[in-house]
């Protein structure tokens, strides 16, 4: 009797050079004579292609038209709404949350079960290979952050996500400022006492942008540490609180969740001159 033929996750795996020697032997000789797995493995280089290509120029027809439906929303300022004055011009900031980034695809991240992992390789949590997290400024349009971006402390900060799994994820996104104080970007967390948990990143095979962008509240001049936490159970806000006020938090976060995929962006607040 013959083997069974190979499920879609294992064959992306094998793409991606996770498989072990044995087991690509295998998938070679298999393909080789399956028609049917050759067309899936076709169909999955192509998926591959499609992320990893450049976006497509975005229609300026479909931004006036998102313009026209989100000018009245508001962004998120932790502890308080916004003023009248700035209400306009920071609902622009949210249409470019949700419209600009529309068309934009960044790098694929290939499914991957636990049990494969590349030999003599670092370890990648699994989440790590199929969810990914970018960070960017509001405006028109957005910017994508790198680490060591300088910023003005009324920068309007927003994530956007892919989730090429199979089940929902789950995001905390917070920033430490110089004087070691936490900011929550998402979940909101505007009362103490709350505890708000993590907030889901459905799959997805494009960039999604959340729904809103985040004043941080009178942050600290100096260097922003912005950490993006995802794990495949909901965490709660106060189990990060709750950690050791240690000057260097990234170690805490990997430690107490080995499992997680963790992206950190090192950014720096310096007044407008």
């Amino acid at each position: 009797m013959s083997a069974p033929c190979p499920d879609p996750m294992e064959l992306l795996e094998w793409l991606d050079g996770e498989s072990t020697l044995h087991r690509s032997r295998w998938l070679e000789g298999h393909l080789s004579g399956c028609a049917s797995c050759r067309q899936e493995m076709n169909a999955q280089k192509q998926l591959v292609a499609r992320l990893s290509a450049p976006p497509p120029p975005v229609d300026e027809r479909d931004v006036q038209a998102l313009m026209a439906r989100l000018k009245d929303k508001p962004l998120r300022h932790p502890g308080a709404w916004w003023a009248p004055g700035w209400r306009a011009g920071l609902a622009t900031a949210c249409l470019a949350v949700t419209g600009v980034l529309c068309g934009y695809v960044v790098q694929a991240f290939s499914p991957l079960r636990p049990e494969f992992a590349a030999r003599g390789g670092p370890f990648v949590a699994p989440l790590q290979r199929y969810v990914g997290v970018d960070l960017l400024s509001a405006g028109s349009p957005p910017v994508l952050l790198r680490p060591g971006a300088v910023l003005s402390p009324s920068t309007p900060l927003f994530a956007r996500f892919r989730n090429l799994g199979e089940t929902p994820a789950f995001l905390l996104l917070f920033a430490r400022d110089a004087a070691g104080e936490l900011h929550w970007l998402y979940p909101a967390y505007l009362t103490p006492g709350e505890d708000p948990r993590s907030v889901e990143l459905p799959p997805s095979v494009r960039d999604t942008p959340m729904p809103e962008a985040v004043l941080l509240d009178q942050p600290a001049l100096g260097p922003l540490q912005v950490f993006a936490l995802v794990t495949s159970e909901p965490l709660r806000v106060l189990d990060v609180e709750a950690l050791e006020k240690s000057p260097n938090l990234e170690p805490l976060l990997r430690a107490r969740w080995p499992e997680a995929a963790l992206t950190h962006w090192t950014l720096m607040l310096e007044k407008a001159p």
